[in-house]
C-alpha cells in the first residue's frame, strides 16, 4: 500500500509554534491565543513578552505561510524575541504530466536559486527514507522601494519515503546569520524525526 504523504509527523521543541495552514481557523483569534502562550513561556524562561506584538507577528507569519499552502508550518519563536526567527514548512510533491518521475536529483536541481553560488547539496539517509539536504543563501524580496535585498538562508530536505512515487519536503528559512549553525543542527535533528 502506498504511503500517504499528506499525513506527516515530526518532533520539535515547544519553541516551534504550529501555524494553522487551512482557512478553517480565524488567524486573529489563533494569534491572540498563541501570543498569550508564548508570553507565559517567555516568563518561565525569565524573558519579557508583549502579547500584542507577538500576536501581530504570529498573524503575519501564519498568513504568509498560508499563501504557499503547505501541509504543515511552524514558526520558531526564541524567548524574549517578538518576531519569528525561522519558518518551517512541510509539503509533498507528486508526479504529474510535467514531471512524471520525481527524483531527489530533480528536487536538488529545482531548489537551486544560485543567487550566491552553488548550494551545499548532500545525499543523506533519514529514518523515513533516502533524502537530499540542500543548504543555500538566496536574495529575498526588497522590503522598501530602495535599499538592499535581504539574504534568505534556507535548509531544505527532500525525502523519498518507501512505497511512494512522491517526495516529501521540509523547508526552513531565516534571515539572521548568527542563527546559521544552531538552526542547521536543530533542523537536522527535526528531519530525523519525520514519519508517516
Amino acid at each position: 500500500m502506498p504511503s500517504d504523504l499528506t499525513n506527516v509527523h515530526l518532533e520539535c521543541s515547544e519553541d516551534w509554534v504550529p501555524f494553522p495552514v487551512t482557512d478553517s481557523m480565524d488567524l486573529g483569534y489563533w494569534a491572540e491565543h498563541e501570543a498569550r502562550n508564548l508570553v507565559e513561556r517567555f516568563k518561565r524562561d525569565g524573558k519579557p513578552g508583549d502579547t500584542g506584538r507577538l500576536a501581530r507577528d504570529l498573524q503575519r507569519a501564519a498568513a504568509d505561510s498560508r499563501t504557499r499552502t503547505p501541509l504543515g508550518a511552524f514558526g520558531w519563536y526564541i524567548s524574549g524575541h517578538h518576531e519569528v526567527a525561522a519558518i518551517l514548512e512541510i509539503d509533498a510533491i507528486f508526479p504529474d504530466d510535467t514531471v512524471p518521475e520525481l527524483t531527489l536529483g530533480w528536487l536538488a536541481g529545482i531548489m537551486r536559486a544560485g543567487d550566491f553560488g552553488e548550494p551545499d547539496v548532500t545525499e543523506v539517509r533519514l529514518p523515513l527514507g533516502e533524502a537530499v539536504r540542500i543548504r543555500e543563501n538566496m536574495a529575498g524580496e526588497r522590503r522598501w522601494r530602495f535599499g538592499a535585498r535581504p539574504v534568505i538562508r534556507a535548509l531544505t530536505y527532500g525525502v523519498r519515503p518507501p512505497d511512494t512515487d512522491g517526495l516529501l519536503t521540509l523547508h526552513v528559512s531565516w534571515t539572521e546569520p548568527v542563527l546559521d549553525e544552531p538552526l542547521e543542527q536543530i533542523v537536522d535533528a527535526i528531519a530525523g524525526t519525520l514519519s508517516l
